[in-house]
């Protein structure tokens, strides 16, 4: 890695770049509180041991956006003095510097103090098909964790999924540590009481998409939707899994190909599911009538089933009180075929820039340590993590027994698709045109597939962000 001076790195085209990047699928569950900026006042616990008499505390600036799974549930953290982090550690003094907002706030914040050297310790990122590895590549913001991890005796590899270690890694180092690692929309809420009373039978984890089309025919009635796809949408990120149960990659392994039409029957053939479910089967809302907000659909009880985000799991009984709700696996192709997965993941790196990235490294496997993680979910805080030590611990499902339904694809998580010249944004984009012209009748699904794959390949095609 070129080791010039950060600021000499970050040519005015990458910062320009960073700014147009923009969030993931989960921003519904983002809580942005205000904040103080990035002179923020340091967080501590209140149970927290005081330093010995004329010992130095060694600070630990930690950037992020403001936000309640990420900033507000850390800050928690220190207080409730989890794992014993705040009373072990009097010498650290960790400092929460927040970002109102989300990536387009962030992303050039961050780059400008990297560019004026005021960057601090640690960062957040939530990646996009691996966006957040040229912050340790092209830019060098962050460093490589493995040196720190090996003079610690910490075995990163050991503790969290291969998944989430692929994801974070390039070239033999790995830039970045999870902090909420998570299968992407992988489950379907439904509405238990209604169905009941409709007579239907409830969703069940082996059914097939066909099967959940069928089911949704007779779920539907002039003014209930039987189902819709919700959270995972047109674009091939929250869809990701769904492209692969066809047996769809997006990009070939080095993320330079685009490789929809590798597989172009079943490609054209998921394509048509979506169009069917809107425009043949009359059974999911039309965009044609303007923006769908499934979560108000659903718990309006106009929309009996939908695919969700693992987060949605704790939130909707807690939020939809009338009525019960069961959750089902989403279905696969063909009766007994192998559940394909996609990663999605809030992760924090440490900085080159930073000055003390021992007590760093100690940060940062606390967050993303096992106690942190546990009681983020079981409080209802925050998003699992790819650490097997979390998902083995049954607090969770004491707490949250559906989480168990998660479990075995955690165990076997596969990561996120690579876009090599980190346009991952631009890449979903133009995939999304050509989905959004095709449920809407414009176009079929042969010619859609076309399209897409000649659009998305024209982004690879671009010179690297």
């Amino acid at each position: 890695m070129n080791e010039q001076p950060v600021s000499r790195r970050l040519t005015r085209r990458a910062f320009l770049t960073s700014m147009g990047t923009t969030a993931l699928g989960v921003t519904l569950m983002a809580a942005c509180a205000p904040s103080a900026g990035p002179a923020a006042a340091p967080a501590a616990s209140s149970g927290e041991a005081a330093p010995a008499a004329g010992a130095e505390r060694t600070q630990v600036r930690a950037h992020m956006v403001a936000k309640q799974d990420v900033s507000d549930w850390i800050q928690a953290g220190l207080d409730q003095d989890i794992d014993g982090f705040a009373s072990g550690n009097p010498d650290i003094e960790v400092v929460l510097e927040t970002i109102p907002g989300w990536t387009a706030e962030y992303f050039p914040k961050i780059l400008s103090f990297a560019a004026a050297g005021t960057l601090g310790d640690m960062v957040w990122y939530p990646p996009r098909h691996r966006s957040h590895i040229a912050w340790g590549t092209s830019l060098g913001l962050v460093t490589d964790l493995r040196p720190l991890a090996e003079g610690v005796g910490y075995d990163i590899d050991a503790n969290f999924f291969e998944g989430a270690v692929v994801a974070n890694s390039s070239g033999g180092a790995t830039y970045w540590m999870s902090f909420i690692s998570e299968p992407i929309v992988p489950i379907i809420a439904y509405n238990k009481t209604k169905i009941a009373e409709m007579g239907l039978a409830e969703l069940t984890d082996d059914m097939t998409f066909q099967e959940l089309a069928d089911w949704a025919v007779e779920a539907t009635t002039e003014d209930v939707f039987g189902y819709a796809r919700a959270d995972r949408g047109g674009d091939p990120f929250g869809g990701g899994p769904y492209l692969r149960q066809w047996g769809v990659e997006p990009t070939n392994e080095d993320g330079t190909k685009a490789t929809f039409l590798d597989n172009r029957e079943a490609f054209v053939q998921a394509l048509q599911y979506d169009y069917d479910l809107i425009n043949t089967y009359k059974v999911s809302p039309s965009p044609s009538a303007g923006a769908i907000n499934a979560p108000e659909l659903f718990g309006g009880q106009k929309m009996l089933a939908g695919d969700i985000w693992p987060f949605r799991i704790a939130i909707y009984p807690a939020t939809f009180t009338d009525f019960e709700i069961g959750f089902a696996l989403t279905p696969v192709v063909n009766s007994g075929d192998a559940r394909r997965s996609m990663l999605n993941e809030h992760v924090f790196g440490i900085t080159t820039a930073s000055q003390v990235p021992d007590a760093s490294f100690k940060v940062l496997t606390w967050i993303a340590g096992k106690e942190m993680n546990v009681q983020g979910l079981v409080q209802g805080q925050k998003g699992p993590i790819a650490r097997a030590d979390v998902w083995a611990d049954e607090r969770i499902y004491e707490t949250l027994p559906d989480y168990e339904k998660l479990r075995p694809i955690m165990e076997s998580i596969e990561p996120d698709y690579v876009v090599a010249n980190f346009r991952g944004e631009e890449f979903d984009a133009a995939y999304t045109q050509v989905n959004d012209a095709l449920v809407l009748g414009e176009i079929q699904a042969e010619q859609a597939a076309d399209q897409i794959q000649e659009l998305c390949q024209a982004v690879l095609d671009k010179e690297p962000a």
